[in-house]
């Protein structure tokens, strides 16, 4: 069994700190402070996500599953892991590519829109000098971002999401060390 964060309360919320101020200013990415070591397919940034925000109380699905990274949610975090997107408080995607369409995950409803999935997707890259503008709170006049990686229909499809709000989901993308979050109160700027 690898081990998670070796103080989880106080790496937890060092790594929660950051996952807060990337929500706060969308697409702009941030380096997470502490990559806690991490069984394949799950990248270390991908599980400093998990392991600073799950716990016993949320339901994880994972793209990619198999024993050993779901020995390692469970012992470290207590979560329940789910075999439906539709079922998960959050999602891990692994292979962008392959991952399901995003009406798959639970985006809330008009009573408990806070009942989504956040997804946690795993990355090439990121540049901030090219890529899509995005505009929303939390964004001086625009925000610049490409995403390497990424399948252009995942735009597509959160595009046909706007119309939900304040239904929705979230999305943490994770490259390397960084994270650059994705709230679903963020809009893209048509080129």
């Amino acid at each position: 069994m690898l081990a998670a964060f070796a103080d989880p309360v106080f790496d937890s919320q060092r790594n929660f700190r950051e996952l807060l101020q990337a929500m706060a200013r969308p697409m702009q990415p941030r380096e997470l402070p502490l990559l806690p070591p991490s069984p394949a397919p799950i990248a270390p940034a991908a599980m400093a996500v998990l392991l600073t925000l799950c716990d016993t109380t949320t339901a994880v699905w994972l793209q990619q599953p198999n024993e050993e990274a779901a020995q390692h949610l469970r012992f470290h975090t207590g979560t329940r892991l789910v075999e439906k997107p539709a079922e998960a408080d959050f999602a891990l995607i692994s292979e962008p590519a392959s991952m399901p369409p995003l009406e798959a995950f639970a985006h809330g409803d008009m009573r408990y829109p806070d009942r989504s999935a956040s997804l946690i997707v795993q990355v090439a890259g990121f540049r901030t000098d090219a890529g899509a503008r995005f505009t929303g709170p939390g964004i001086r006049d625009s925000a610049q971002l490409s995403i390497d990686g990424l399948p252009q229909r995942f735009w597509q499809q959160r595009a046909a999401m706007a119309a939900l709000l304040p239904l929705g989901i979230d999305v943490y993308f994770v490259s390397a060390n960084h994270v650059a979050a994705l709230p679903r109160t963020t809009r893209t700027l048509e080129s």
